[in-house]
């Protein structure tokens, strides 16, 4: 019956005697010991083993640092009281904390720039009163409960209380807004007038509606949700460490789980937690750091002091608050252009910083800081031609005296019957850097006397007029409208204390206030800056310089636009162990 089939059969009868060959082949060579490798290079990539092989997953040479190595620890001066984005900006160290817990509806870039934060997009209409914003829809609470409009018209709500104006001068503003809920990611804001540094004050961080349904402004001043925060920024509290009789003394941040799963999120943050420990005084931190108990610490010591640390990174920022010297307009001869402007040539400013302040301050050239994106430096403001001051100083003594029509004789620089008070709030620093000055005027014939006040009287002095010259600080802060300190509406209750009026520049900042387009508003901000020069409407004299510590064992930190020192957090997802350097 095989007959037709027997070259078939052959075929598969040595098939099967080959496959029992290869089977008993295989079994033998099980039986016998593994013969060893040679040495290659990749043997460096694992540990020498004296015991039992290390398991598969310690060969991936990328894994993340130890626990330990991704804990950051910073010492603050102070308490904690409230962290609540309302009341932060009451306490420096909620202010630092608060930053890394809550999130507003736009955030400032390294360059002082409003980006998108929990607002997807921004529609502006074409008068510059509508500001529409839609939310992201990605955005969880610390919770897991999805942020939505109920949360922004809340926070909104408190806000525009006017209550909340008596703590916060934002409040008074917030008033003047309308704002409504289109739908679950769409709110409008209605403005009484253009405002366009009005994304600026969005960066305040929203409260979750859900946590604090019905609670009013009182009442959250002393809610427990002010410790016992949820927000939805890149940390969340994860303890609050204390001391017996003496309250909180620390406080422990984590990773938030429900950030890390956002796209932004899904590189970098290699600090797992963050510990913040409290201290009575700026000694006690110093102490706390050299003992090594802490990792970083802001400057609260003499900077010739912290150059000297050991294992220690320096990182300085010029501060966005100003202090300027201004004049009193309604005080002859201080309206006259050309005597302002003696007045700042006559001034080696370079100098008398550096002699005065070393590393702590940088002379100013400009009423805006480095780092800002609209900063232009003037080169006027750093001239020093003592020749040309006096020059100008003469002229405007001779045109003076030649028009007595419309200057009195008692105006005359040259006949000065009694010293110009020159006012400051009493301390070393500004005392020592204001006789400078004075010395300085003197040389050109003017006379300066110099009055120290407390802060409330200095307060007194600039709000009702009392005063020839000042040096006061301009906080610029997020918003870079600079209207509320040089135009001629707010001499009056506002900011703009010597009345200063020129034509020109009033109607520079109300163009800038107004315009809704980014690249005219930006040529608009560089002319006011030179017309500033120009006119030598004040004299820009210094920026504080933020300086920050932190130990050699962590890196990727990078000190950008400063509108508070909470700002050093800005670039914190890039702060990364040494060790985990790549």
């Amino acid at each position: 019956m095989f007959r037709g089939f027997r070259w078939q059969l052959i075929v598969f009868v040595v098939a099967l005697l080959l496959f029992a060959a290869a089977a008993l082949f295989r079994l033998s060579r099980q039986s016998a010991p593994a013969p060893q490798p040679e040495a290659t290079p990749t043997a460096t990539f694992a540990p020498t083993q004296t015991s039992a092989p290390a398991p598969a997953t310690a060969m991936a040479v990328n894994a993340p640092a130890q626990a330990s190595a991704s804990v950051y620890r910073e010492g603050l001066v102070g308490s904690v009281q409230r962290l609540n984005p309302l009341f932060a900006h009451l306490n420096p160290p909620d202010r630092d904390i608060t930053s890394l817990i809550f999130e507003g509806l736009f955030a400032l870039n390294e360059y002082g720039e409003t980006v998108p934060g929990l607002a997807s997009e921004l529609i502006v209409s074409s008068d510059g009163l509508d500001y529409v914003v839609r939310l992201r829809s990605d955005i969880l609470w610390q919770d897991g409960l999805p942020f939505s409009a109920d949360d922004v018209i809340y926070t909104m709500s408190l806000t525009s209380d006017p209550r909340y104006a008596e703590i916060s001068p934002a409040g008074v503003f917030w008033q003047t807004v309308e704002t409504q809920k289109l739908s679950q990611d769409l709110i409008r804001f209605r403005l009484a007038q253009p405002y366009s540094s009005f994304p600026n004050l969005l960066t305040m961080g929203i409260l979750p509606e859900h946590a604090l349904r019905g609670t009013t402004i009182e009442q959250l001043a002393a809610h427990p949700f002010n410790l016992t925060p949820i927000g939805t920024g890149a940390y969340q509290l994860a303890a609050l460490d204390y001391e017996d009789g003496s309250g909180i003394s620390g406080l422990r941040l984590a990773l938030s789980p429900t950030y890390r799963g956002r796209p932004e999120a899904q590189s970098g943050y290699l600090l797992r937690e963050l510990h913040f420990q409290l201290y009575s005084d700026a000694d006690a931190v110093m102490a706390a750091y050299l003992a090594g108990d802490v990792d970083g610490v802001s400057a609260l010591a003499p900077l010739t002091e912290l150059a000297s640390l050991p294992q220690s990174q320096i990182y300085r920022q010029m501060d966005s608050t100003l202090a300027i010297l201004i004049f009193n307009w309604n005080q002859a001869p201080f309206e006259e252009r050309r005597v302002r402007q003696a007045l700042s040539l006559s001034l080696d400013l370079p100098q008398l910083v550096e002699t005065r302040f070393g590393a702590a301050a940088a002379y100013a050239d400009s009423p805006y800081a480095p780092g800002s994106s609209l900063y232009q430096p003037q080169q006027f403001w750093s001239t020093y031609d003592p020749t040309r001051a006096g020059t100008l100083l003469n002229s405007s003594a001779t045109d003076a005296e030649s028009d007595e029509d419309d200057t009195d004789e008692n105006d005359s620089t040259t006949e000065q019957s009694q010293p110009y008070t020159l006012i400051i709030e009493d301390n070393a620093n500004l005392r020592g850097l204001a006789k400078e000055i004075a010395a300085q005027w003197q040389l050109l014939g003017l006379d300066f006397v110099i009055e120290p006040l407390d802060a409330a009287g200095f307060r007194n002095r600039l709000d009702t007029g009392r005063f020839d010259a000042a040096i006061v600080a301009q906080s610029i802060g997020a918003a870079p409208d600079l209207f509320r300190f040089w135009h001629p509406a707010q001499s009056n209750g506002g900011a703009n204390f010597g009345a200063a009026s020129d034509n020109e520049l009033s109607e520079l900042l109300e163009n800038a206030r107004g315009e809704i387009y980014a690249a005219r508003r930006a040529l608009l901000y560089q002319r006011i800056q030179e017309v500033f020069a120009e006119q030598a409407i004040a004299i820009p004299l210094y920026y504080p310089v933020y300086t920050f510590v932190v130990r050699d064992d962590f890196e990727g930190i990078q000190l950008g636009y400063m509108t508070s020192p909470a700002d050093r957090f800005r670039g914190i997802q890039h702060w990364r162990p040494a060790t985990a350097a790549s």
